[in-house]
Parts: structure tokens; C-alpha cells; sequence
């Protein structure tokens, strides 16, 4: 299916937001539109939303027909509706690929996250201070489960790097400089993707920020983090912690 419609957008926007739609249907319809207004309430009007609805061969995934569709009517939104050559880490890198912002904002589109946070985050981006801003999750609605793997999981990333001193890895969303993106060098298509962009921040010595936030139950679907993810996670922390004691 098309996807890149980036050219409607002459001018440089000041943000683009990058949303992970995957599976979403049409609860990504509200979604974007709330988010604009938001944008709108909040007094940002240079912008670009990047809907990466990338899809699994096979399946009856609808996403990528509906955000093609939002994007022919909004010039202010580009779809990335691409067949998956894999999972979370390779929708980011792609969504990322066809940013033209001076800064680069990401978030899942399932609103448990609240998009919300991009116009405070942002502002938090524009004093100057920090390459990259981000939320951490002082009030969790999930669920103990996704509290535990999340628990868990930063533990062992601080164990493993003692030297990142922020305390939620996977929070978004995740805001950063046109000229932060540039430095880092991603490369991870699964779900480790969050902790690589916080590696590449600590190898690149940025200027981190976090701000509390609520992370919300999801309403309308089960969690994509299975049990089979812990095992992915090892994986990729025993990996990424070999990679980085040959790349400072």
C-alpha cells in the first residue's frame, strides 16, 4: 500500500509526532483527533503526525486503510503503512525515517499513554536545556502485571547500566532534538527499542528530563507484552550490554 505522503507538508514543521498504531482500527480515529486538539489548545500549530500503521502479512488488520484515509484529508498527518520486516523497534525506525521536524516526538496510539503530555514535554524540549525529554510513570492504572514486568525490567536495566540515572525506560512519550536523533545510531526492531534510544542518549552524554505522568488501563485491547517478552528483554540487555562496553 502507498505510504509517504510527506510531500503535501511544504514547510518544516517545528514537532513531529511519530504514532505507533499497530493493530489500532478505528480507536486511532478519536485518538488523532484529540490529540490535535490538544496540539491546537495548547498553542502548537507547526506539526506533522506520523501514523505508522504497518501491518503482518495475512492478516485482517484494517489500520493501514484508515490512517491512509486520515491522511488524504489532513495535510498535516503522514502514514507509514508498510508490510512488517519486524516489530516495534523496526514501526519507531520507520516512523522516525520520514520525520522532517526540528524535533522528533513518539507515542503509542492506544491511549494509555496521554498524548497530552507531548505540548508540556515539549515545552520542557524548547528552554534549551535538554536533547531529550521524557515522562515517567508515577501513577500506573495497568494492572500488577504490567507493573511487575515494568518493575522488573528497569531493575535490571539499572543493575546492568548503573549509570542511567532516569527511572522509567519505557515511559513515553519520548520527545528529542533534530540534532539528538542525528547522533544516535538505532538499530533495534524489537521491543528494546525505548532502552537502545536511552543507551545512545548515555553513550552521547545528553541532557535527559523526565516528568511525571499517568500511564491509563488499556480499554480496548490486551497487552502486547506477553510472557515471551521477558525472555526477549534478557536477551536484549545481555546483548546491548556487550554492545556497549565496545561502543562509547
Amino acid at each position: 500500500m502507498p505510504n509517504n505522503n510527506s510531500e503535501k507538508i511544504n514547510n518544516q514543521p517545528d514537532l513531529s509526532i511519530v504514532v505507533l498504531c499497530y493493530k489500532s482500527g478505528k480507536t486511532i480515529i478519536p485518538y488523532v483527533e484529540r490529540m490535535e486538539k490538544e496540539l491546537l489548545e495548547g498553542g502548537m500549530e507547526s506539526y506533522e503526525l506520523v501514523l505508522v500503521g504497518n501491518y503482518l502479512t495475512g492478516t485482517d488488520d484494517s489500520t493501514p486503510t484508515i490512517i491512509h484515509e486520515l491522511a488524504k484529508n489532513n495535510p498535516k498527518i503522514v502514514s507509514v503503512t508498510l508490510e512488517k520486516k519486524g516489530m516495534l523497534g523496526w514501526d519507531v525506525i520507520e516512523g522516525f525515517k520520514v520525520t522532517r521536524g526540528k524535533a522528533i516526538a513518539f507515542i503509542d496510539g492506544d491511549g494509555q499513554m496521554p498524548s497530552a503530555d507531548i505540548v508540556r514535554l515539549y515545552r520542557v524540549l524548547k528552554s534549551g536545556e535538554f536533547d531529550l525529554v521524557k515522562t515517567f510513570r508515577k501513577t500506573r492504572l495497568d494492572g500488577a502485571y504490567r507493573r511487575f514486568i515494568s518493575n522488573w525490567y528497569n531493575f535490571v536495566f539499572h543493575i546492568l547500566f548503573p549509570g542511567a540515572s532516569f527511572r522509567d525506560v519505557n515511559a513515553k512519550p519520548k520527545l528529542m532534538t533534530r540534532e539528538a536523533y542525528n547522533k544516535m545510531d538505532l538499530s533495534c526492531d524489537g521491543w528494546f527499542i525505548d532502552g537502545e534510544i536511552m543507551l545512545e542518549s548515555m553513550r552521547h552524554d545528553m541532557n535527559v528530563a523526565e516528568v511525571p505522568t499517568v500511564f491509563h488501563k488499556n480499554e480496548w485491547r490486551g497487552s502486547l507484552v506477553k510472557v515471551w517478552t521477558i525472555f526477549e528483554f534478557l536477551q536484549q540487555l545481555a546483548k546491548y550490554r556487550i554492545k556497549y562496553w565496545f561502543n562509547k
